[in-house]
């Protein structure tokens, strides 16, 4: 496969949008040779086919009308495009935006379906009842009556938010796999089609991601997170290439919640907004238990150091320049004192936490555990 490096500088794109890149051929490991056998040109056609079914289905997904079934279908989704991507980069190169992503997915279903707030709405109404009652008595009024007229409005208003959180997160949950999902299909596509002998597919793939910010609706973020994917195929060092899978997922994550930001600050009323980060704000990955709010701890692979071995030293520049531009520079480079967030709709505080997360727990095996694992049938061609 020819090797694509993407700039970490602003875009090289020339004039007509173009991109401008060097390819390097390097040849394959022995671990992931097999991903680059030589495959008949006869595929060709076979791979547009598989394509354009892959979109058809993932497009029916995220248009399903019920939220809460449409969270599961899309949770679920991630999980199967994760795995497809784990086997294009020849597996064994640590978790990819789409495994993580199922977590994150699913946790917001939660959300969605209103469990993770079960009980908020009366136990607000009863603090609006005591509240209520100690006024009416302060001002000679019926308690009574007063902490029935201060309830209502209490239960209303939550309920109202409730509905509005609910709201905001399935719309975030649908657009991160229209776009980013469809992207993968068609990287996924192109590399089977430089295997199948068209030299350049990969190169054309990326030239269709939109160059420009992501803030004003451009993809060079995803540009260069698929970029790092494709490099890693191609790379021989095992480091190097969890540093490049690392680096991508990091560009991936951070194009999406730039494109999730209006959404994640309407889902929480302003005055709450830390309350609910520090105290609501958790989430499993896989067997694991964490919460936005706290500082993450050394995982097990990592023996007892901050950071697993692949990506103690990072030597890759897309991974030094991915820490850079997402992680608080005044924290310790080291260290992952400090990464919880106060305040989740803040991106920067949003994106020091994950990469954080995505970094320490890349070589976790319960990243890639299924979401569902009742549910064994598959959702993609």
């Amino acid at each position: 496969m020819t090797n694509v490096t993407i700039a970490t500088s602003p875009s090289t794109d020339t004039a007509d949008g173009a991109d401008v890149r060097q390819p390097a051929t390097r040849p394959a490991t022995a671990t992931r040779a097999a991903t680059r056998a030589a495959t008949r040109p006869d595929r060709a056609a076979t791979i547009r086919t598989l394509r354009a079914r892959r979109r058809a289905t993932l497009a029916a997904i995220v248009s399903t009308p019920d939220p809460t079934e449409a969270n599961r279908l899309i949770t679920r989704t991630h999980h199967e495009l994760g795995n497809l991507l784990d086997e294009t980069l020849g597996g064994g190169a640590g978790p990819n935006f789409h495994t993580w992503a199922v977590w994150g997915s699913r946790e917001a279903g939660r959300t969605i379906s209103g469990r993770d707030v079960r009980g908020l709405a009366p136990a607000i109404g009863a603090l609006g009842a005591v509240l209520g009652a100690a006024l009416g008595a302060w001002a000679g009024l019926s308690p009574m009556l007063v902490a029935v007229l201060l309830a209502l409005p209490f239960v209303g208003i939550t309920r109202a938010y409730l509905a509005r959180a609910s709201e905001h997160i399935s719309h975030g949950n649908r657009i991160v796999l229209e776009e980013i999902g469809a992207a993968t299909i068609d990287f996924v596509a192109a590399v089977e089609q430089e295997r199948a002998g068209d030299a350049h597919a990969v190169n054309r793939f990326l030239s269709t991601l939109a160059p420009g910010a992501t803030e004003d609706g451009g993809q060079q973020l995803l540009r260069r997170a698929f970029g790092a994917y494709a490099d890693a195929i191609d790379e021989t060092d095992d480091d190097r290439v969890h540093q490049l899978v690392f680096a991508a997922n990091c560009l991936a994550v951070r194009h999406e919640h730039i494109r999730l930001q209006h959404d994640i600050r309407s889902s929480m009323p302003a005055v709450l907004r830390r309350v609910i980060t520090s105290r609501l704000l958790d989430f499993w990955v896989g067997d694991e238990h964490l919460r936005v709010g706290r500082d993450l701890v050394p995982h097990p692979t990592a023996g007892g150091e901050a950071f697993p071995a692949p990506l103690r030293t990072l030597v890759v520049p897309e991974a030094r320049a991915a820490v850079a531009e997402l992680r608080d520079e005044r924290r310790g480079q080291d260290t992952l004192v400090g990464d919880g967030a106060a305040d989740w709709t803040v991106l920067e505080l949003r994106m020091d936490y994950v990469v954080d997360l995505f970094r320490s727990r890349h070589l976790s095996p319960e990243v890639f555990a299924a979401p569902y694992p009742e549910l064994t049938d598959r959702l993609l061609p």
